[in-house]
């Protein structure tokens, strides 16, 4: 699998998101958390096909102890980015300290760090920035990162937070503010790593019709459809070919329920190039996309990723 060399590191185009392993998690997610066995199996499939970069967190319910088990019993080698959240806003470097030593036991090795959650960056950014610098000096991560949600977020980060030499954020097909604000661009200048996740926005770009709760993205997921198909191609192939050639994009990272869609999720990152009438065409369904109110029921704290409602 081709990687990219970026501040000293090869990263996989393919890094696994590893959220399945710990919770349920994802509009198209069927079988719920799986074995360790099936884990086990699923992280063998991923270093087989070329991967060597995973993704979990602290809040990720049991994915990183999972991780970690398989990683220490086979030999690491493996890129690990976590990712660590504030609860206690009284002692913000306490509460770094204690979750980066939690990871680091859990799963050996720990690549880079992330806050969690924009919110946690903006309001502990300042505070903790002096330890994220101790702990790279100390040879415990080699890259300080932050996961964001919004275009707002990264013009955030990049004037306020300049240390910062990762991020984690959401683009896909039906989600391009990030790209239409000219925020990648920036990024690749300043040689950020940037993954990208939801890239199949939860799941929805992998089925022919949308949730009940999200049918206001059905002519948009109808036209990216014909586009594909237009092109000889799939939804997902599509959807993933699109940001994967987005300058500035480092790695897509992908969950998948079972090793069979690790082969496929391989598979697809090397789908061929998008031509640029393809290339203009989804950019502009992005532009039209009801993405604000789709993405606002997603992070809804009742919305159940099982049946895509809200409880």
């Amino acid at each position: 699998m081709e990687t990219i060399n970026i501040r000293g590191l090869d990263i996989s185009r393919f890094s696994l998101g590893t959220v399945q392993l710990g919770v349920n998690y994802g509009l198209a997610n069927t079988i719920g958390v799986p074995s360790e066995e099936q884990a086990f199996n699923l992280l063998d499939t991923a270093r087989k096909v070329g991967v060597n970069c995973l993704d979990t967190a602290n809040a990720y319910g049991t994915s990183e102890q999972v991780v970690g088990d398989w990683h220490k019993a086979t030999g690491g080698g493996m890129n690990i980015v976590s990712k660590f959240k504030v609860r206690d806003p009284a002692d913000p470097v306490g509460q770094f300290k204690a979750q980066l030593a939690l990871s680091q036991e859990r799963l050996g090795s720990v690549t880079g760090y992330m806050f969690h959650s924009e919110a946690d960056l903006r309001g502990h950014g300042d505070a903790i920035c002096d330890e994220f610098h101790r702990a790279k000096e100390e040879g415990k991560v080699a890259f300080m990162g932050a996961s964001v949600y919004t275009a707002d977020d990264v013009e955030y980060m990049l004037e306020k937070t300049p240390w910062i030499e990762a991020v984690q954020l959401p683009m896909s097909v039906l989600d391009t503010r990030i790209a239409e604000r000219g925020l990648l661009e920036e990024l690749r200048k300043r040689n950020i790593i940037v993954f990208v996740r939801s890239v199949f926005l939860q799941g929805m770009l992998c089925m022919e019709k949308a949730p009940e709760q999200h049918s206001l993205m059905q002519p948009s997921l109808d036209a990216v459809n014909e586009v594909a198909k237009a092109g000889g191609l799939t939804m997902p192939q599509l959807a993933v070919a699109y940001i994967r050639d987005l300058p500035g994009v480092t790695s897509l990272v992908l969950g998948c329920e079972k090793a069979e869609q690790v082969v496929d999720n391989a598979n697809l990152i090397n789908t061929r190039p998008l031509t640029a009438a393809e290339m203009d065409a989804i950019a502009e369904i992005g532009r039209k996309a009801p993405i604000e109110k789709t993405m606002e029921i997603i992070r809804s704290a009742k919305w159940d990723p099982k049946t895509g409602k809200t409880k």
